[in-house]
């Protein structure tokens, strides 16, 4: 390692850092990227750090690639660079420890001797960003020692979905984890219109309805009963039929083919939008996955066709799965379907009930953006994919909506039934029991009524393009009402 090396490097980065950044930016023709939600939480979170509130002072964003962390990461330098400009420092962990076979510490080590002064003796606020930080595995202890030495350096970093699951109990108190998922419905209309209107003026910006979300949250989830929910969901009628006035039905489809991933709001074109999703695949595939498990190069080159079998399926035995590839052992199997996980590739849904049933039957595989299958079937199915398929892009919407929305609990409290005519979902919460079937067109309530009785459930759901609805205790959601979470 060449520590001379490593000062250039930072010098560089200090003079390049705004107009390389502004890159991530912005599109080729220089128009902004529009920021997402997460923008605003973080950014108040450098407010108050300049304001005088220290404690909070690493704040890491772990997310799916191509959600957009690198381009949020930009958005948060460049607003904080006018006024801070000579206390800021951007880096790429992927280049330090890749390219300059170096790490985080050196870096800071050398960064220390361009301030000309330590960071325990810093007098004033400094910034440093910090792009795919989980390319060095000893990220967490050098951010704890960091942490440590002052309370002037405020760090934001970017990292693979795993990052939270490879940090240390020590440093897990000292950063907040602000977990950047694919958006929901909302957010893609608020920048897609936002996006319109900026290149016409008659667009309306379409915002969400202050409080709605958790009020449709609350009432599907938390209600006593299926008339308790049925009820308050009427009452809800008017703000969400106003939330959706004036949006095209055809939105909902498509949100479900790329408008989970922000890098296909601007793009017309859906061959393009393919080829940047399958490259992102690789991407996960090529540089992720190699730090998430000790895979060889003939695993790593089964992992597409392993996401091509899973794509097309919706529950997956390990057993068939290793059956149908042969050249992959069941352990390596495992392995490989762990490592999607931890990237947040797939999300993984066990059946209900014991632990022996757990093990025993197959796993519901759901992939965290529906953009990610609806590329994969293409490519084997051409057009005629999205029709054919679009019951289970919808399923990977409700299946990313309560990860979303459950997974800060220990264990994941979503299951599936995994006898035949079974619901999709069973949410299994502290002191409720709920049966969740999805369906895109009209959907009966035969799956979900057989579900609860067996589970002896509180009420089920039934999430479809039916009009609001009850049914003994299944509750008909129209999908307008779930798509707001």
């Amino acid at each position: 390692m060449n520590r001379l090396l490593i000062n250039q490097y930072l010098q560089n980065q200090l003079s390049r850092s705004p107009a390389l950044l502004k890159t991530y930016a912005q599109d080729e023709q220089g128009n902004k990227y529009l920021a997402r939600n997460m923008f605003i939480r973080v950014e108040k979170l450098i407010k108050d750090f300049i304001d005088g509130q220290k404690e909070v002072r690493i704040v890491s964003i772990p997310g799916l690639r191509g959600v957009g962390k690198t381009t949020l990461l930009a958005q948060l330098f460049l607003k904080l660079f006018p006024h801070h400009s000579e206390n800021m420092l951007y880096i790429s962990a992927d280049q330090v420890v890749n390219e300059f076979r170096s790490d985080l510490y050196s870096v800071f080590e050398e960064y220390q001797k361009i301030l000309s002064t330590s960071f325990e003796k810093l007098d004033r606020d400094l910034f440093i960003f910090i792009d795919e930080i989980h390319f060095d595995k000893k990220w967490a202890a050098a951010l704890k020692s960091l942490y440590d030495k002052s309370k002037r350096v405020f760090v934001i970093c970017t990292g693979s979905s795993a990052l939270s699951l490879q940090s240390t109990t020590d440093l897990a108190r000292r950063v907040i984890f602000e977990r950047l998922y694919p958006m929901n419905f909302t957010e893609y209309i608020l920048l897609k219109t936002k996006y319109e209107s900026s290149r016409n003026n008659a667009v309306e910006i379409k915002f969400p309805i202050k409080g709605l979300k958790n009020s449709v949250k609350n009432v599907l989830f938390y209600s006593h009963d299926a008339n308790q929910c049925f009820l308050n969901l009427k009452d809800l009628e008017n703000q969400v039929r106003k939330y959706w006035l004036g949006i095209d039905s055809l939105e909902i489809d498509k949100y479900l083919r790329f408008g989970t991933m922000p890098y296909a709001l601007t793009i017309k074109d859906e061959q393009r939008v393919h080829i940047l999703t399958n490259q992102q695949i690789d991407k996960i595939v090529e540089k992720d996955l190699p730090e998430l498990g000790k895979f060889d190069s003939n695993t790593l080159a089964m992992i597409k066709n392993i996401l091509l079998l899973v794509s097309g399926s919706s529950e997956l035995s390990i057993t068939s799965l290793a059956n149908t590839l042969k050249s992959i052992s069941m352990v390596t199997l495992i392995n490989v379907l762990e490592a999607l996980e931890k990237a947040e590739m797939l999300i993984r849904v066990y059946p209900y009930g014991s632990t022996y049933k757990k093990v025993r039957k197959p796993s519901k595989y759901h992939f965290m953006t529906p953009a990610v299958r609806h590329t994969l079937l293409t490519i084997v199915e051409g057009e005629s994919a999205f029709g054919k398929h679009k019951g289970k892009y919808l399923e990977d919407i409700i299946a990313l909506t309560l990860y979303r929305e459950f997974n800060q609990k220990l264990a994941s409290p979503t299951f599936y039934d995994s006898a035949k005519g079974g619901a999709d979902f069973i949410l299994k919460l502290s002191n409720k029991k709920i049966a969740i079937e999805v369906g895109y067109g009209n959907k009966g309530v035969k799956q979900a009524q057989t579900t609860l009785e067996k589970i002896k459930g509180d009420y089920g759901l039934v999430i479809s393009g039916s009009n609001l609805g009850i049914e003994g205790k299944i509750v008909k959601v129209p999908l307008k009402y779930f798509l707001l979470i």
